[in-house]
């Protein structure tokens, strides 16, 4: 009979046959070592979004709060990354989840109005080709 060894750590499998793996954790160490680069990059970008909302909901636990850009950068938000948006006549909310932020100026430094998702936020009829960027081209 051949001996197998888990393809994650070399150990050698006791049991069925057909075994691959010690361990369920040996299995899942397996398969995300060996994901496909987009799947890693989606998964990078998920972890960022959540630490984005977890920085917002920390900012803001009242509903409503303006907090200074620097700070936000300093603790690693990416501004970039965001899950949808909420244009009004005044400005666009960009949101990670179930919180927004609209960057202000405030007496020359730069700001973020943070906002928890409010129910008239739900029924928003937006879509993208309504919107002035393209308009404009």
């Amino acid at each position: 009979m051949n001996t197998q060894y888990c393809l994650a750590c070399g150990k050698e499998l006791k049991g069925r046959s057909d075994k691959k793996f010690c361990d369920s954790q040996c299995r899942s160490t397996f398969h995300n070592t060996n994901r496909a680069p987009h799947e890693l990059e989606i998964q990078n970008i998920n972890s960022a979004l959540r630490r984005n909302r977890s920085l917002m909901a920390h900012f803001c636990p009242s509903g409503k709060s303006t907090v200074d850009k620097d700070v936000l950068t300093k603790l690693d938000f990416k501004f970039d990354l965001f899950t949808h948006i909420f244009p009004f006549k005044s400005g666009t909310y960009f949101f990670c989840y179930d919180y927004g932020f609209l960057p202000i100026m405030d007496k020359g430094t730069e700001k973020m109005v943070i906002v928890q998702k409010q129910s008239y936020m739900e029924n928003l009829n937006f879509h993208p080709w309504d919107f002035n960027i393209v308009k404009n081209k």
